[in-house]
């Protein structure tokens, strides 16, 4: 009679176990991050967003001819008044799509589906003959209905973005 020695390879039960146990922990921290991509993403979508809408009203603020009287013109999209001497501050409240969502420095109505709130500070040169730029701060914050008084300046919002911008107006 002759015996053979056959090994018989296989895992155990513990081996197994260990296997799933670690294999379990590593599924729920992968799934513990989708949610926090998820937030990435919209903050990213409302970055870029904020992005467009400040370049526009830049633009649409470059666009605008100089005002020689009277002493205030406003920009031709936004309605925005640019004075000619001294500070001023306007809010607009946008939809997603960048249109305005009712007029300029009126309080958010919800009615009206405002997305997106840009805080303009608008700083003229001291003497309008004084050949200076006029600097332009855009602050734009999300969500619009936030902080719907036109008349403060934002404080409760979740994301913002912010831009400078001189223009030559003289």
């Amino acid at each position: 009679m002759k015996i053979s020695h056959q090994s018989k390879q296989a895992f155990s039960l513990v081996e197994v176990a260990l296997a799933l146990g670690i294999a379990a922990v590593a599924l729920v921290a992968i799934i513990g991050l989708i949610p926090i991509g998820l937030n990435s993403n919209q903050a990213s979508s409302e970055q870029t967003a904020s992005a467009g809408l400040a370049a526009g009203i830049v633009a649409d603020l470059r666009a605008t001819p100089v005002a020689i009287p009277p002493e205030v013109k406003n920009s031709l999209r936004y309605q925005v008044p640019l004075p000619i001497s001294g500070s001023a501050t306007h809010s607009i409240f946008l939809r997603e799509d960048g249109t305005v969502a009712g007029s300029i420095d009126a309080n958010a109505d919800a009615s009206q589906d405002p997305r997106y709130r840009a805080t303009l500070f608008i700083t003229a040169p001291k003497d309008e003959k004084q050949k200076s730029a006029t600097l332009v701060r855009i602050l734009i914050t999300w969500p619009a209905l936030a902080d719907p008084q036109a008349a403060t300046v934002p404080a409760k919002f979740s994301g913002s973005y912010e831009v400078m911008s001189a223009l030559s107006r003289n």
